[in-house]
């Protein structure tokens, strides 16, 4: 029951608030009401396109300082750039936006190669580079891969309350990179209220 009254308050802040909330969900509590989303992410991270992908872009071998030069170009503007849109149109981008449409518990999902560089998003993330931050770092693991789950938070892109579940991408054994998708507040609200 405290989870759930946590979450309805949660619903009801402004971003700026949230960041004040002293209580959040325990990652315990989260696990338990992810499980099975956690287990669709990591299924997601098994689709070949997706695999494709990500091996084409980490064969081009693209230098950090030309990630973060494209990392900067992408967060100088909030439209939609023939950059950005390339990473909607292409075939993981369309498996993407085809999950996200069919599942509305999702609010997002994106693709990283081995250095964090987006491959693949829908809809466009805030950022290009995800390689500095935790959802990425954790789960591709210095290359050992793991299942990474965020804390509840304000996502800015997709201007929701989400969790974010980070599953690492295998290919022949080898962690290549990390599938992030955003699972919504209300999809956590409604697990709550079944139980």
């Amino acid at each position: 029951m405290r989870l759930f009254t946590l979450l309805i308050t949660l619903a009801m802040l402004p971003a700026s608030l949230l960041a004040q909330e002293q209580s959040a969900p325990s990652q315990e509590e989260l696990k338990e009401l992810l499980g099975t989303k956690i287990r669709s992410v990591q299924h997601m991270a098994l689709n070949p396109t997706v695999i494709r992908a990500t091996r084409r872009q980490n064969s081009e071998k693209v230098s950090l300082d030309e990630i973060k030069k494209r990392d900067n170009e992408w967060k100088s503007t909030k439209e939609l750039t023939h950059f950005k849109r390339s990473l909607q149109e292409n075939d993981a981008g369309r498996f993407l936006k085809r999950v996200i449409g069919l599942n509305k518990s999702f609010n997002e999902a994106f693709v990283t190669d081995n250095k964090g560089a987006n491959v693949a998003a829908f809809p466009a993330t805030s950022d290009y580079w995800q390689g500095d931050e935790e959802k990425w770092t954790a789960s591709y693991n210095k290359g050992a891969g793991r299942v990474f789950l965020g804390p509840l938070e304000y996502d800015d892109s997709s201007k929701t309350y989400a969790v974010q579940i980070s599953a690492p991408l295998y290919d022949r054994g080898a962690t290549i990179g990390v599938l992030v998708v955003g699972v919504t507040l209300d999809y956590l609200k409604a697990k709550q209220a079944l139980k």
